[in-house]
């Protein structure tokens, strides 16, 4: 598991139809991302315009993913929602069942 901090995106690549970003990450892995659950509420809002979804960009040192309007996504957080069993806690809670 890489350690949280040590998550770092290098590139990210929008799918405005499917609402999702392709991301590679500096270990060499790739993840894509689903944004739908958001889409339409909250900061999902302005999300659901796709010209918008279209301007993602990778934030300062790859530590977020970043749209306009101050929307931003951790990179751990990405990670950890596409590696579940990786995330803190993941193992006390696999344990404990």
């Amino acid at each position: 598991m890489p350690p949280m901090l040590d998550n770092v995106i290098t590139s990210a690549t929008a799918d405005a139809s499917t609402f999702s970003v392709a991301l590679t990450w500096a270990n060499g892995a790739t993840t894509t991302n689903s944004f739908r659950h958001i889409i339409g509420k909250g900061i999902g809002i302005a999300l659901a315009n796709p010209t918008l979804f279209a301007q993602v960009q990778v934030g300062e040192r790859g530590r977020s993913l970043e749209w306009p309007g101050d929307i931003d996504f951790c990179a751990d957080a990405l990670w950890f929602e596409a590696h579940t069993q990786e995330a803190p806690g993941a193992q006390r809670q696999e344990a404990a069942e």
